[in-house]
């Protein structure tokens, strides 16, 4: 193992700005695979605190269920803890342009979360 960080003396990048204006991060993704399926996210605040959330679903679905999981999951804390400004990122390109409105929310079984996920970005700024 090489645990020299030639980087190690970067700490924060770009982190003033977001500071000032209260904006807080979510990263969220999900995962199916033969092990289970998982759900993750992690709130960032403005001061780069990190809040990680990781659960294991007891029910089967698909990655794209897995997917609007984790980032309702990742809204939900971040509404219970009062946060008013977020910026939501993921790998999922389906549940991002169905949630903005650019795509059609054809599957049944997702026409549920992207409208609970519509409802809750409400309460954000």
């Amino acid at each position: 193992l090489d645990f020299e960080f030639p980087d190690e003396h970067v700490n924060e990048v770009d982190g003033d700005e977001k500071e000032s204006a209260g904006v807080w991060e979510m990263y969220f993704d999900g995962a199916v695979n033969l092990s289970g399926n998982g759900i993750g996210a992690v709130l960032v605040s403005p001061d780069g605190k990190h809040f990680p959330i990781a659960i294991k679903l007891r029910f089967d679905g698909t990655n794209n269920i897995a997917e609007y999981e984790a980032c309702v999951m990742g809204l939900q804390a971040a509404i219970e803890i009062k946060v008013r400004k977020l910026e939501v990122y993921g790998d999922s390109a389906l549940i991002i342009y169905q949630v903005k409105g650019e795509w059609q929310t054809k599957d049944l079984k997702l026409i549920p979360y992207q409208k609970y996920l519509s409802k809750l970005i409400k309460k954000f700024e």
